[in-house]
């Protein structure tokens, strides 16, 4: 889904592996202005490689070298949570990123707001929470409003939590719906 954990620091989200919606897995893993900060593309391209290769690369990168000994730590923990994902969970990860860094820097700082409150859910509310975002995702744009204002999603959710949905809902790429537009069919 959201662009999360990984998303909101790095470009993903907290799913079932552990690196999540929020970042706080992430390891820190956003762009810095230091001269021996590597972009996104470098740790995303570090995790497409097998671990022997991401460590041989991180051995012979003269940046990386270079970076405080707690950054090179972050850098390989990450890859380390990253490399335990299951491939399902590196392409929720992956997608999760996609969307994010199509967010506007508007969209980028409510991202940033959502996730502290997704993550004080409990796991069985955030899960839930999550299968209603794929159906209000995978539903077409005119009628995600209605989806939000259903008796099923009245009654599963607090108001908390279908609050959480609707500003979830509000940073899929093609949502522009205000709260209390009314689809058309």
């Amino acid at each position: 889904m959201f662009a999360g954990q990984a998303l909101a620091q790095h470009g993903g989200g907290r799913g079932r592996g552990g690196m999540g919606m929020g970042g706080q897995h992430g390891h820190g893993m956003h762009q810095g202005g230091g001269q021996h900060r590597h972009g996104q593309g470098f740790i995303q391209r570090l995790e497409e490689l097998s671990p022997e290769d991401q460590e041989r690369v991180l051995a012979n990168d003269e940046r990386f070298q270079h970076m405080p000994a707690e950054r090179q730590q972050r850098i390989r923990e990450h890859l380390k949570a990253w490399n335990a994902l299951s491939p399902e969970d590196r392409q929720h990860m992956r997608e999760r990123r996609e969307i994010f860094l199509s967010l506007s820097p508007a969209q980028r700082r409510e991202a940033r707001q959502l996730f502290p409150r997704w993550h004080s859910l409990p796991a069985d509310r955030r899960q839930e929470l999550m299968k209603a975002f794929r159906r209000l995702r995978d539903l077409p744009l005119p009628k995600r409003a209605r989806f939000l204002s259903s008796s099923g999603v009245e009654k599963g959710f607090s108001p908390e939590e279908r609050e959480l949905l609707a500003g979830l809902g509000q940073l899929l790429p093609d949502s522009k719906l205000a709260a209390g537009d009314s689809p058309e069919e």
